[in-house]
């Protein structure tokens, strides 16, 4: 089996329920679940090594909102669990990983305030993550609802040089499509980093994880699969014998 590369299952929460968005739109929504808890349980039993879980709400108003779900996952599960959405201060990221969260990721708040990423950064570590969410070649913010000024390469040159350990990659567009990772965005974005990566979007099928996970050598530690692994395209633990036999790193 994979020792290395992560096949990392997704948990989105609104309105206290498992959902996926398609492009992270509130208004192209589908419930798979009214218990996160329970569901990120099952991913768990599946064998995942590691699990994803975002506060949509949190992230579309700027501050927690689904916090007690997340956490009561996190205390839950015996695997380790990052946990993003609505993080745009140390207070809050600080009370996270107070609890039995192992990782936060940060957003929009990174690019608004180096000095500040720099001092959180240092604080934090390797429990401390950075999303940079593309649309349209530029970094998206606010729950995906803006791009700023920064385009994908600058942005991760700057948050190597703030202290961040690694970096959380969406293509939006094709989060939550099934249309297929966006594999030209990963590589280039690995290869210009000289810090980690974690991928994320559009997976659709068996290939798209095993071909993300042979970018292993670029630096890509794993990949985010929501919709896919919902839509029982594929299990979790086929993904993972997938990407044993596809060989990563």
């Amino acid at each position: 089996m994979n020792n290395g590369f992560l096949v990392i299952p997704a948990v989105d929460i609104m309105g206290g329920r498992c959902v996926r968005l398609i492009q992270g739109l509130p208004d192209k929504e589908t419930v798979f679940g009214n218990d996160p808890v329970a569901v990120a349980e099952n991913w768990e039993r599946e064998g995942a090594r590691f699990l994803h879980v975002v506060d949509l709400d949190g992230a579309f108003k700027g501050k927690p909102v689904n916090k007690e779900i997340v956490e009561r996952i996190a205390a839950r599960l015996s695997i380790p669990v990052q946990v993003g959405g609505g993080i745009r201060d140390a207070q809050t990221a600080r009370s996270y990983l107070a609890s039995d969260v192992e990782r936060v990721v940060v957003g929009t708040a990174a690019f608004r305030d180096q000095l500040w990423l720099s001092e959180l950064a240092s604080e934090l570590g390797d429990r401390l993550a950075v999303g940079v969410d593309v649309r349209k070649g530029q970094v998206a913010v606010a729950g995906w609802t803006q791009t700023g000024p920064l385009a994908p390469l600058e942005a991760v040159q700057n948050l190597a040089s703030a202290g961040v350990k690694r970096i959380i990659y969406t293509d939006t567009s094709k989060d939550g499509t099934l249309g297929g990772a966006n594999f030209a965005g990963i590589k280039e974005l690995a290869d210009a980093s000289p810090i980690p990566l974690i991928a994320s979007g559009g997976v659709a099928e068996l290939d798209d994880v095993v071909r993300v996970s042979r970018l292993a050598e670029f630096g890509v530690e794993g990949i985010i699969v929501g919709m896919a692994l919902y839509r029982r395209r594929f299990t979790l633990p086929e993904a993972e014998q997938a990407v044993a036999r596809g060989g990563a790193g």
